[in-house]
């Protein structure tokens, strides 16, 4: 297996943990996206929206990470990541879905909230980007970033309102379920445990939804989890 991923990023976290909760082995081919290696001509072949992570497995190309955790569960399904029950299988894909719908808010709000205080775009990284990255929303998003303005400010407010929704909904489901799978954790707990760290490292107001923090700490404590974020360091 090939797997070009970023240390910091919430979907590689989503990819490395589903392959350490299923104990696969793999190569991780790391990617510092602060020095555009993502940009490249080379990696946008492989994956033409130019972003992480991407996996390589048996000549197939993945570059979705949700769609990368339901193609490792039908290639390895052992351990088994998903409920038996019909009815949990359906809520599991409802939260999957949530997931990958919201991942554009857990980007604004990370550069908001946590890349600003380190990293500074201008408009030369911009016009790079136009010039050598296809994916035109990608650098859409970063002329808002580098210019602040109202574009960027509409971006931010957006998110804070979509987030505020998303959680309310993740705390009352949490309310009558100690996990998002089913009854035990599996693909849907591992899709948003990484989108509930981010917003913790970003220092994100969670005080209102006690047991979201209590399901983020029982994902947290994993064994895998450790591995795949906490302690991971890219070779």
């Amino acid at each position: 297996m090939g797997l070009p991923v970023q240390a910091l990023g919430p979907c590689s976290w989503r990819v490395r943990l589903a392959l350490e909760e299923k104990g696969l082995d793999w190569t991780s081919h790391h990617l510092n996206l602060a020095l555009n290696e993502h940009v490249t001509a080379s990696y946008q072949a492989i994956n033409p929206n130019g972003v992480v992570p991407t996996l390589v497995h048996d000549g197939q190309v993945i570059i979705e990470s949700n769609d990368i955790l339901l193609y490792l569960e039908e290639k390895f399904p052992e351990p088994a990541l998903v409920p038996s029950a019909a009815r949990d299988q359906d809520g599991m894909g409802h939260w999957i879905e949530r997931a990958g719908a919201i991942q554009g808010t857990i980007k604004s709000l990370s550069h908001e909230l946590l890349f600003r205080r380190f990293r500074k775009v201008g408009p030369e990284d911009v016009a790079f980007l136009a010039e050598h990255h296809s994916n035109r929303e990608l650098v859409e998003f970063m002329r808002d970033y580098s210019e602040e303005g109202a574009a960027w400010t509409s971006r931010v407010e957006r998110a804070q309102l979509e987030m505020r929704n998303v959680l309310s909904e993740l705390e009352s489901f949490l309310a009558d379920h100690a996990w998002l799978s089913g009854e035990t954790y599996g693909l849907a707990d591992i899709s948003w445990v990484v989108n509930a760290h981010r917003l913790v490292q970003a220092q994100y107001a969670l005080d209102a939804y006690p047991k979201l923090l209590s399901w983020h700490e029982r994902v947290t404590q994993r064994p895998a989890f450790d591995r795949a974020v906490l302690s991971y360091q890219p070779g």
